[in-house]
């Protein structure tokens, strides 16, 4: 990510060769056209010196002691740190066998001494811009590569925790530097708190990242607070020459040797969503392309995440919209459509379980006399509050309550026998009664009351849910013939004679 890399003049050449008169000549004139030279007598020496920091370009003697220039060049191709740097053999060997050879083991060119110096001056200048094309080549599939993969890291993520650690991974390693971390806005604090995502390439930076912990940042404090603050990037050159109010962690950075720092807002409409924070145990400079590619992965994600949100919203306010459809406007219980929808599901479900089902139909007694002495209103409150109180005795998760139609109420208990839909019944004519809603025309309680009746049927091919609900349907007449505030239960068997 340093632009200096790209440019031609500056550019760092390894000359190795075993004649201190070449070394001489070639350091002399390839200074004075601006490049920065190294030079090593050997192959060991050269090796070394290619390891710790890699040229942009090598000039390689082929005919040395102890070790040829073409072992050399094995040797650099082996390794993945030098493999990719163009090597140009300048040899005074000018067989077609020895040309072969070179480019075999990796050579990108080939020059025979003695040479003219603007021929060989041209040749490392094309090696050199092609090496630059395919430097940014590569950085911009890099780049592209970030970009794809944070978009698929949010838009699969659960939540913005989830998708910040792929995302924090994916930017360091592509910018090569070696923690990250987030932070979240909190609005009770009113301060940033460290988001659980974050990155680091070694375990030496567990220390910071533990203390990191437990902080928060106002505005305007420290380099996540300012960033938020200012809703734009900025950059610390080197963290232990900056103030408490700059970078309030200095002491445990420089513990860690963590010295570079830069902050990007994530912003979402107008408001910042979250703080990427990155550092790196190298003094760095201000690199104004690395800045325009994280805040570009930062625009990114904040358009990712508003679209997110808005899917979000979306969501719930589609299901929202299903839960409504399915209830009772009235009783905010569940509606006919949605008790035929649930009764199928379970029925099915129930018959390749070879498990029970139970339904209860429950019908307020009198309630049309009721509804003429207490009019239309109270008549919906009354059915408000009976239809809470069979919902209260019908508690498991499973259990369905529904308005059947009018006055009537139907309950689904699923994998429920007789016995038990039984007690059921009477547990919701219990709660129904101790409402103690006055019923002056009623002709069995001074109080609004139930009629229930209850059936279960194993599902088999030999019956319907419309079985069920008619087998149900007998048992409420027989309770209503009983007297009313009742509970009747029929079984299937009986209801067949």
């Amino acid at each position: 990510m340093n632009q200096d890399r790209y440019c031609i003049a500056g550019s760092d050449i390894l000359v190795i060769d075993d004649s201190p008169t070449n070394l001489s000549l070639l350091t002399q004139m390839l200074s004075e056209q601006g490049y920065n030279v190294r030079v090593a007598p050997n192959g060991k020496l050269a090796l070394q010196s290619a390891s710790a920091t890699p040229p942009d370009l090598v000039l390689l003697d082929i005919m040395m002691p102890s070790m040829d220039g073409y072992e050399i060049c094995e040797q650099l191709k082996a390794d993945e740190r030098t493999r990719d740097i163009p090597v140009i053999f300048l040899s005074g060997l000018n067989e077609a066998l020895d040309k072969v050879q070179a480019f075999a083991v990796g050579g990108i060119d080939y020059v025979t001494k003695p040479f003219e110096p603007l021929e060989i001056l041209a040749r490392i200048e094309n090696q050199l811009r092609l090496r630059s094309l395919q430097l940014q080549l590569k950085e911009q599939n890099a780049q592209l590569q970030l970009l794809l993969t944070t978009s698929q890291a949010i838009s699969k993520a659960a939540n913005i925790d989830s998708a910040l650690k792929v995302i924090l991974s994916k930017v360091c390693q592509t910018i090569g530097w070696d923690f990250g971390e987030a932070w979240l806005p909190n609005t009770q604090l009113k301060a940033l708190v460290s988001s659980r995502g974050w990155y680091a390439n070694d375990s030496s930076l567990l220390p910071f990242r533990q203390h990191s912990q437990e902080l928060t940042f106002p505005s305007n404090l420290g380099l996540p607070g300012r960033v938020w603050l200012s809703k734009k990037p900025a950059w610390i050159e080197d963290i232990s020459q900056t103030d408490d109010r700059s970078f309030s962690r200095r002491e445990i950075a420089a513990a860690v040797g963590l010295k570079a720092a830069l902050g990007v807002p994530i912003i979402v409409g107008d408001r910042v969503s979250a703080i990427l924070v990155f550092l790196h145990k190298n003094k760095i400079t201000p690199d104004e392309r690395l800045i325009e590619l994280v805040n570009a992965v930062a625009t990114q994600l904040g358009a990712l995440i508003q679209r997110k949100k808005a899917e979000t919203a979306l969501k719930k306010a589609n299901q929202e919209l299903e839960r409504l459809a399915a209830l009772d406007g009235l009783t905010s219980v569940a509606n006919r459509r949605q008790f035929d929808k649930i009764l199928q599901q379970e029925w099915y479900r129930l018959k390749r379980e070879q498990l029970p089902l139970s339904l209860i139909l429950c019908d307020v007694d009198y309630f049309k006399r009721y509804n003429d002495r207490y009019g239309h209103l109270e008549g919906d409150n009354c059915l408000k509050q009976v239809a809470s109180a069979i919902a209260s005795a019908s508690r498991r998760p499973a259990d369905l309550v529904a308005r059947y139609g009018g006055e009537e109420f139907a309950a689904i208990l699923p994998n429920t026998t007789a016995e038990g839909a039984l007690k059921v019944a009477e547990s919701i004519r219990k709660q129904v009664e101790q409402l103690k809603i006055t019923h002056a025309l009623s002709d069995v309680s001074q109080y609004v009351s139930l009629s229930l009746g209850v059936a279960t049927i194993v599902p088999t091919a030999d019956n319907s849910p419309q079985d069920l609900i008619e087998i149900a349907d007998r048992a409420l007449y027989l309770a209503k013939q009983q007297g009313r505030n009742c509970a009747v239960e029929l079984s299937y068997a009986i209801a067949r004679k």
